[in-house]
């Protein structure tokens, strides 16, 4: 079974850069931002978001562990209000090499019970349209869609 593991400061810090360049060009491919302007956007939503780092009060950056002690990937959710009943996962991936072997449903139970655990009733996540192997994922560990906003080039 995967355990999510809070990352150290080293961890967090490969996982930072590795993070704010794949969410630029999600955002680029999605339509949202400029190639030029989205590099600079994509750190200053990580800066907003995660002001103190992976000690940001109420998020939690986590590596994904398997039992053989491999790290296979990397879940960072967030508690979004004080009452402590709605989480929210910010990013999430298994490693290529890892895809396909059951890692991404353990680490959503996983996620699950660990939320459960600390109060939470209600996990929520935003995945881009043109990612359908997550958003199948999502739809098979019980996620359901909640909102579709659609875009035409012209």
């Amino acid at each position: 079974m995967i355990q999510l593991i809070r990352m150290n400061e080293i961890e967090y810090l490969a996982y930072l850069e590795k993070a704010v360049s794949e969410y630029a060009a999600e955002k680029i491919q999605a339509g949202n931002w400029t190639e030029a302007e989205a590099l600079e956007r994509s750190r200053k939503d990580f800066e907003r978001l995660l002001p103190q780092g992976h000690h940001t009060p109420s998020n939690f950056v986590n590596k994904l562990v398997s039992d053989n002690g491999e790290t296979v990937g990397y879940l960072w959710y967030c508690i979004l209000d004080n009452a402590v009943t709605k989480g929210f996962i910010y990013d999430f991936e298994i490693y290529p090499q890892y895809r396909r072997r059951g890692y991404a449903s353990q680490a959503l139970a996983a996620l699950e019970n660990e939320a459960k655990e600390i109060g939470v009733k209600k996990l929520e996540l935003h995945v881009f349209g043109f990612n359908i192997a997550a958003r199948e994922l999502y739809k098979k560990s019980g996620f359901i869609e909640t909102n579709v906003n659609m875009a035409k080039e012209i």
